[in-house]
């Protein structure tokens, strides 16, 4: 019996390496949205813009073991600000380029890192975004921020990391998809 365990110990600690996808696959969850908060002749044009200075979504960053950056499978911004404009168009947004309404959506910061200081594993995931809307000289600018740490025994998977991105994510669309003075922004003329 104890050779069997001095066994898997020793699987366990030394012959077990962790493999890393190369990609993310962020994957929001964005509410339906009730129509007619927008009449069909307000138009928009809706553009995001990853400002980060690097594009991993995931970075590891252990003690003795080599950094680990893994970006994710679609830029960012573009997940984000198609699912936004999917719940403005739900509420009745229409999407034209010679728009007088331009809604800009900057990313600042958008990572989850994973350290091992001592003997638990910690996972901080932060996002930092920028709602810009510029209608007829009316200018309003949001920023949402959101944060979430957590510590494990155990090392955190990277599908486990992205729910915790997908949640911030989602919870940042969400309230820019209800934000009463976005819409008023919006609907301005």
């Amino acid at each position: 019996m104890k050779k069997i365990f001095l066994l898997a110990f020793a699987l366990l600690f030394t012959g077990c390496s962790v493999q890393y996808p190369l990609t993310t696959n962020l994957k929001l969850q964005v509410k339906s949205q009730s129509p007619g908060i927008y009449s069909g002749s307000t138009t928009a044009f809706l553009k995001g813009h990853d400002a980060r200075k690097d594009s991993a979504v995931v970075v590891y960053r252990l003690k003795d073991k080599p950094d680990i950056d893994i970006p994710n499978q679609n830029e960012p911004h573009i997940v984000i600000t198609q699912q936004l404009a999917i719940g403005l168009l739900e509420q009745g947004l229409v999407f034209e380029s010679a728009s007088p309404v331009r809604i800009q959506l900057d990313i600042n910061e958008l990572v989850a890192k994973v350290t091992r200081p001592n003997v638990l594993y910690n996972t901080s995931a932060k996002s930092n975004l920028r709602l810009t809307i510029q209608n007829r000289g009316l200018s309003l600018t949001r920023t949402y921020d959101r944060q979430a740490n957590r510590e494990s025994g155990t090392h955190p998977s990277v599908q486990d990391i992205e729910k915790m991105l997908d949640e911030q994510l989602s919870d940042i669309v969400n309230q820019i998809l209800h934000d009463e003075e976005v819409q008023i922004a919006i609907r301005h003329k």
